[in-house]
């Protein structure tokens, strides 16, 4: 009874902690979910990283993206609400001495400018790339390369389609 009691306390703990961040996931675009590596690998490949491109990834979670366009010689930013994963991904740019190259700023994705970008990389909810859209639309350069990972942009029609993607869906790759 006791065990049983102290395993239901430690799921409602659990939950506790982890229930605004799964909410945070619609409010703020999407919740965060770690890419495999592969993935990480293939978001590289279709968006041409290298050197001199100005990369960005919306909702940059733990940084792993922004981390491996640095690693290619490319200029990459992300931009990330929560203020712990802004934290810990400027820690690993810093540990893996790429601030010259690397950065996160905690801010709203809606709220950034985006006109400098070579490559746009989104793993964020079908609803909020639409929403994302018109923005992207109006700022991005002509050429620029969009790369949605498993969630689509509506009515935009894609150069290319990997179907291996994460588990929720495909690679969407998009030139402006």
């Amino acid at each position: 009874m006791l065990e049983t009691l102290g395993i239901l306390l430690l799921l409602l703990i659990a939950l506790a902690i982890m229930l605004p961040y799964l909410r945070s996931g619609t409010k703020y675009g999407a919740p965060f979910v770690p890419m495999d590596r592969d993935v990480v690998a293939r978001v590289m490949k279709h968006g041409e990283i290298g050197k001199g491109k100005k990369f960005y990834d919306l909702g940059s979670g733990d940084g792993r993206l922004v981390i491996a366009a640095a690693l290619r010689g490319a200029n990459a930013t992300g931009i990330e609400i929560d203020k712990i994963r802004v934290f810990y991904s400027n820690l690993w740019i810093k540990a893996l001495r790429l601030s010259n190259q690397a950065n996160i700023i905690r801010g709203n994705l809606f709220d950034q400018d985006y006109s400098d970008a070579d490559v746009v990389n989104l793993y964020l909810l079908e609803e909020t790339n639409d929403k994302l859209k018109p923005k992207l639309e109006k700022e991005l350069k002509p050429g620029a390369i969009v790369v949605a990972t498993a969630f689509k942009v509506n009515e935009w029609k894609p150069v290319k389609v990997d179907p291996r993607g994460t588990a929720y869906g495909p690679i969407y790759v998009y030139r402006r």
